[in-house]
């Protein structure tokens, strides 16, 4: 299941559109090359650059060639050049500025000039896919630990000018050498994920094995309470399932101690009231778990597991069969709070029980956020995309993974267990 997920959301990336008019300036980085050019013909063509390497490496079982040139510019900036190759031909150009020639703002404003404002940009990123340089391409900028790197990408995998969808096919994506690096100044949201101070409100966190509440009552002239950070309201796109939705209602009672803590703070000549709020857990407290929310466990039955989810508003609950895969139930919840995020929650179960918790926040901005937060949980990720970091050797227990991808209208965290020998349909 984990690895269909994983290509339902990698197809995501892939935007196909009509063809438009394209500048000269917008095809300056092709160099005149055409898509799925052999080679040996661009080897032989480039015989007059700085060839400094040729190698190979191999991606979700297909080998890319490469290769690496020095001495190149792009946008009268000096870079070296490295082109990949698949089976079919050239499939992308990766420009490189280790020389620090430019910074990333810099770049971002060459670029802006050429293709437009990015259709999706993070603190380290941005992407042009809608056909930057014609049908079926991309332009992506990252800001890396070794300088600055610019991407233009096929996005199809075939130099079939029919463009038709390919089953299981191999989208080709850029290769990142070094970790993408924050390069601009942080976003609202994902400044709300990191500091709590600016928050005034008290929700209640209850976490796997422990439960952490924090009870605050209106004081003046005394040091505030610690206080759990309140999720932000940001809404969350979620798209409606195409197999039938069994929806049901139920009545909960709950109830949550809402307060807001004053500190006073007083100079000799004025008195200034501040707001305070700060997020306090127990110092046994297992942050690797926060995402198992009431004490949600993998391989508990879905009746189990569903009733630990009472206090959140349900939105959909329903069974998806496709032949030759495990039969899933999917329950989705809105205002689910996850490391102080206010996020749609999904759950996945299969004959085994939950193998699978997600959450999905609509800030399209927030990637590079939640990568953070996460590697000061799980530590060094074990595979880093443009578009999604993995921790999969095992984080969270035996058989387990973790997952964030960054996706056209959104951020989705996944967390799965081993789902080997569930039913199959």
């Amino acid at each position: 299941m984990k690895k269909n997920i994983i290509a339902v959301l990698m197809l995501f990336m892939l935007i196909i559109s009509g063809c438009s008019e394209i500048s000269e300036d917008a095809l300056l980085p092709m160099m005149g090359l055409e898509w799925f050019a052999g080679y040996e013909e661009i080897k032989n063509r480039f015989g007059s650059e700085t060839l400094i390497a040729e190698r190979e490496k191999e991606e979700n079982h297909q080998i890319q060639k490469m290769l690496d040139y020095t001495d190149m510019s792009l946008f009268d900036t000096a870079c070296d050049l490295t082109l990949c190759f698949n089976q079919n031909g050239l499939i992308g150009l990766n420009y490189h500025d280790t020389e620090h020639n430019d910074d990333y703002r810099g770049w971002l404003d060459k670029i802006e000039t050429v293709y437009g404002m990015p259709d999706e940009e993070g603190t380290g990123m941005a992407s042009w896919y809608q056909n930057p340089l014609g049908k079926n391409t991309s332009v992506y900028l990252f800001n890396l630990e070794e300088g600055v790197q610019i991407s233009i990408y096929a996005t199809v995998d075939s130099p079939d000018k029919s463009y038709q969808k390919q089953e299981n096919a191999y989208i080709p994506v850029p290769e990142i050498r070094t970790p993408i690096v924050s390069a601009v100044t942080e976003t609202a949201s994902e400044t709300e994920m990191q500091n709590t101070e600016e928050t005034t409100s008290v929700s209640t966190a209850v976490l796997r094995r422990q439960t952490v509440t924090s009870t605050v009552q209106n004081q003046e002239d005394t040091e505030p309470e610690p206080e759990t950070d309140k999720p932000d309201n940001s809404e969350i796109l979620s798209e409606q399932p195409e197999t039938s939705v069994t929806s049901f209602t139920e009545t909960v009672q709950t109830s949550t101690t809402t307060t807001t803590t004053s500190g006073t703070s007083t100079s000799a000549e004025t008195s200034v009231t501040t707001a305070v709020t700060t997020v306090s857990f127990p110092e046994t407290a297992d942050r690797k778990e926060d995402f198992l929310l009431n004490g949600l466990e993998f391989y508990g039955s879905a009746e189990t597991e569903k009733s630990k989810m009472s206090a959140y508003t349900q939105l959909y609950e329903y069974q998806t069969e496709e032949a030759g895969q495990p039969w899933e139930l999917i329950m989705e919840y809105e205002n689910v709070p996850y490391l102080g995020k206010n996020c749609n929650a999904v759950l996945c179960f299969t004959s085994l029980g939950l193998v699978g918790v997600n959450y999905f926040d609509a800030g399209i901005s927030s990637y590079s956020g939640w990568t953070k937060q996460l590697r000061e949980i799980y530590g060094a990720p074990d595979e880093i995309q443009y578009d999604y970091t993995a921790w999969n050797h095992n984080p969270i227990g035996d058989g387990t993974a973790v997952y964030i991808f960054a996706l056209e209208n959104g951020v989705q965290i996944s967390f799965f267990a081993d789902d080997t020998g569930s039913e199959i349909t």
